[in-house]
């Protein structure tokens, strides 16, 4: 939560201004007991008549007391993350995107891999599915098939993660209209879906976009193999693995 973003405006309506020495001159406090005090009607204290404590702030903030946030699959339930945007605005979240102009068409999946983003942030190490980059295999793919990811964040930070050489297809419920991304951003304990359609042979690159918790792990090598021209695929640009598509 950042304070630094509170809106002066949001203070209930308080004007600082009604509470001067014009209102409060005449008033006497040596003779007031404090029974007096107990009765004193908090209308008469320079405009102040009817501020509600209980709406300051947290309506600008997230959610407000009583307050059930619409449901979005790419914030933590519970997490309270969900902003309400003034003057009857609306934040976007990716669920609201589509794609103007779709570049493949809409079909099924030939198969589904899980990427859980793994990692412990006392000590700073981060991996995918519990595994370290040096560790771990190349993800293999097959020219021409369509890849469902699963990432699972099971850490307490976002992970924008990036694949180099295809598009990331987010998995917003839109069939056809699903927007194409560089990089796709995963909320902690959230979910999120997108698929690739495997058009570029090589190596590549899949990491995450934090170049710290790449580097200490959290990062993947994707092999494309068959295609129009089998010498690549065969990993003779390997060298590009690292750099951006």
């Amino acid at each position: 939560m950042d304070h630094g973003n509170m809106d002066h405006d949001d203070m209930g309506g308080m004007n600082h201004k009604d509470m001067n020495s014009h209102d409060m001159a005449g008033m006497d406090h040596s003779d007031m007991k404090s029974d007096d005090m107990a009765g004193m009607d908090h209308s008469d204290m320079g405009g102040n008549a009817k501020m509600d404590h209980s709406a300051m702030g947290h309506g600008s903030m997230g959610q407000g007391e009583g307050e059930t946030l619409p449901e979005d699959p790419f914030y933590a339930k519970g997490s309270g993350l969900m902003p309400t945007a003034s003057n009857g605005g609306k934040f976007l979240s990716y669920a609201d995107l589509k794609a103007q102009n779709p570049l493949y068409e809409d079909r099924e999946p030939t198969r589904e891999i899980e990427l859980r983003l793994t990692g412990n942030m006392e000590r700073y190490e981060w991996s995918i599915n519990g595994t370290k980059y040096e560790d771990a295999d190349p993800i293999v793919l097959q020219y021409g098939e369509r890849v469902r990811f699963k990432f699972v964040n099971e850490t307490m930070m976002t992970h924008p993660m990036h694949l180099h050489g295809m598009w990331s297809i987010l998995d917003v419920g839109e069939g056809k209209w699903n927007p194409l991304k560089h990089v796709i951003s995963v909320a902690p304990a959230t979910t999120v879906y997108m698929e690739t359609e495997v058009d570029a042979p090589g190596e590549w690159a899949f990491h995450c976009h934090l170049s710290y918790h790449a580097a200490s792990g959290m990062f993947r090598k994707i092999v494309v193999e068959g295609g129009p021209d089998s010498a690549v695929a065969e990993g003779k640009q390997s060298g590009n693995q690292g750099g951006e598509s």
